[in-house]
């Protein structure tokens, strides 16, 4: 994590400020992090900040549990051969970064970043990017910085709820997420937190399976994902609100508008 990176940053929780131990050198990144409003720690974990610590996600049998670690650790053939039926994975991703208002320079945040599958399609449509990207799990945080120590991307990434972002108001020009919405447990506080660290003027695309897709995906990978109308959770001052379907009928792309005050 970058010391430019501590300018974004809050606890999850309360939002609070973040404060470190003083160290001899402001070129090296403290390890612990402690909010002053609450008093909650969070740590630097094998080169990123885990805002979540012990808690994983909470899975309804074993069945679950062993599907989930398979899919998690073959993530990216995985997810490119369940897009074969969507017209092919370039395709698909394609259909959802062409909605995202990319200009050079911008700072970008991903909520439920994967192995980080989407950067490289971030850094080609725009300069000088800043992204960042977080993720609820484990095996994911470990998939990601492989790839982009390996792709050589400039990236910022976090273990964290996308229900609660560790981030400050108003911090970022584009805000995404793609796949796997429908297995939130709050959409609509998702939704919200991905609207509060958006700035005004912020175009912000969501991307998941639709209710056809949402069907074979629970088959596929155990999970019992339940789709509802994703508008239902955009709010009703939002600007220039879109729904498409995308993935050959197999999935949607929202996006709206964050107004200025």
């Amino acid at each position: 994590m970058k010391t430019s990176s501590l300018d974004f940053i809050c606890c999850p929780v309360c939002k609070g400020i973040l404060t470190f131990p003083v160290l001899k050198t402001s070129a090296v990144i403290p390890s612990e992090y402690h909010c002053e409003k609450c008093g909650l720690k969070y740590f630097l974990n094998n080169g990123y900040l885990d805002f979540l610590g012990d808690n994983e996600i909470l899975l309804k049998s074993k069945r679950e549990r062993i599907i989930r670690s398979v899919y998690a650790r073959f993530y990216t053939p995985s997810t490119d051969f369940m897009f074969i039926f969507c017209g092919g994975a370039k395709n698909a991703r394609r259909e959802v970064i062409d909605q995202l208002e990319l200009n050079d320079g911008a700072v970008i945040l991903e909520t439920g970043m994967g192995p980080g599958d989407n950067f490289p399609w971030l850094t080609a449509r725009a300069k000088n990017l800043t992204i960042f990207g977080i993720d609820i799990q484990k095996q994911m945080m470990i998939h990601s910085i492989r790839n982009i120590r390996k792709w050589k991307t400039d990236a910022e990434l976090f273990r964290a709820d996308a229900e609660d972002l560790p981030f400050r108001d108003e911090k970022f020009d584009v805000v995404f997420h793609l796949g796997a919405f429908n297995l939130f447990t709050n959409k609509n506080k998702a939704v919200s937190e991905m609207i509060r660290v958006a700035k005004p003027g912020t175009r912000i695309v969501i991307a998941d399976e639709s209710e056809k897709g949402t069907r074979i995906f629970n088959k596929l990978t155990g999970s019992k994902a339940k789709f509802e109308p994703p508008l239902a959770f955009v709010p009703g001052n939002m600007m220039n609100i879109t729904e498409k379907m995308i993935w050959r009928g197999y999935g949607y792309v929202i996006a709206f508008t964050k107004p200025h005050l």
